[in-house]
């Protein structure tokens, strides 16, 4: 019998929008589930959302940072509706995509709804210089009236782990699965000669090392490895704009749409990511999606997505001359190109959004038959 399971994301925009869309498409496609997808009526891609017709619930959110304060006032009404709508289509469980600052004020209808509650943790703490790292404190809440949890990797689970806030039992890893923005496999190889374009992509943040990149491609144009950068994303990048400019970098400095990234994609050869800390990389299943190797430093969740030699180079530490190495090794040979090009086409299937979803319902059926749930959550407004 199909599973009734509720997918639930109520961000407004970026990557996540892409992954509950990914997923929207991936469960309405599988006999096994029969879906609800509750999403916030003020997404960016909510007319995609729309077109999925009555497997959709849409809640008024809010449209802004300070919407989340101002808004609040709706809460009690948006938990009823949630309660009534899990009532009236039989859920069994709500798989919270990414916890909302709402999400909290949620559970305790989820579980009077006779619902379970399985939160999709991405980051276990707030990332250096993130503005919506206030949030986590409220977020956290929910995570603490969870029936399971769900990372994405070893890193993020050991950190939860370590910190007391989650309990092994509740625990499961699965894998951030591809994001296909172009929809499509792209051509690729590189061309000797030329030089070879690389990719920073994403919202810009310190932790995310441009500066380190720029150190590291400064090594490069010593040793006369030619390369192009491109750096495609939101943030500020002030400080770097005369090394970007000296460079002859592309730069598309605001957020990006979803035409944006495709553009970039097809255009560039390998996404760079110098990242000083991470959880996982939305940026680099992106660039598998679309075929492309990645470069990493080995931080967090990075060493469990990128796979050094089989998808793309690792970085011996996080400094600029490591990470010179790691662009240099993967430039100077264009076979071990095309066998990564190769490889990721061949793992497309175990890094699937299908694969994804399939291991999500299996988790539902192993909380309905675990141990009894946790006391009802509590209600804080």
């Amino acid at each position: 019998m199909a599973k009734r399971i509720m997918f639930q994301y109520w961000g407004r925009r970026g990557a996540l929008q892409q992954f509950t869309l990914e997923v929207a498409r991936a469960v309405l496609a599988d006999p096994e589930i029969t879906p609800t997808l509750s999403v916030s009526r003020q997404s960016e891609l909510y007319a995609a959302f729309a077109a999925f017709g009555t497997s959709v619930v849409a809640f008024d959110t809010f449209s802004d940072t300070l919407g989340a304060l101002t808004s609040s006032w709706r809460i009690p009404a948006v938990r009823r509706r949630l309660g009534d709508e899990l009532r009236d289509r039989g859920i069994e469980a709500v798989i919270d995509l990414m916890p909302h600052i709402w999400s909290p004020f949620m559970t305790s209808a989820i579980h009077r709804a006779g619902a379970l509650y399985i939160p999709v943790v991405h980051d276990a703490a707030a990332h250096p210089g993130d503005r919506t790292g206030w949030a986590n404190w409220l977020i956290g809440r929910s995570v603490a009236d969870a029936d399971l949890v769900i990372t994405l990797t070893q890193a993020v689970a050991q950190q939860l782990l370590s910190s007391g806030r989650v309990a092994k039992t509740k625990l499961r890893t699965l894998f951030l699965p591809d994001l296909s923005y172009a929809g499509r496999d792209l051509e690729r190889g590189l061309k000797p000669g030329e030089a070879t374009r690389l990719l920073f992509l994403g919202r810009i943040m310190k932790y995310k090392g441009l500066a380190m990149l720029l150190d590291a491609l400064d090594i490069l144009r010593q040793e006369n490895v030619p390369v192009q950068l491109g750096v495609f994303g939101e943030g500020n990048i002030e400080d770097s704009i005369p090394r970007l400019q000296q460079m002859g970098a592309e730069i598309v400095n605001r957020w990006l749409t979803s035409e944006d990234i495709v553009d970039a994609l097809e255009r560039y050869d390998v996404v760079v990511l110098p990242y000083l800390e991470a959880s996982q990389s939305g940026v680099a299943a992106t660039a598998f999606g679309a075929g492309l190797p990645v470069v990493a430093t080995p931080v967090g969740g990075l060493i469990e997505q990128v796979r050094d030699g089989h998808n793309g180079t690792l970085a011996e530490s996080c400094s600029a001359a490591d990470f010179a190495r790691a662009i240099s090794r993967l430039l100077g040979d264009t076979a071990l190109y095309a066998r990564l090009n190769a490889n990721i086409a061949a793992d497309r299937e175990q890094r699937s959004m299908q694969r994804f979803v399939t291991s999500c319902v299996d988790l539902v059926s192993e909380a309905q038959m675990g141990a009894p749930r946790p006391p009802e959550a509590a209600v804080y407004i």
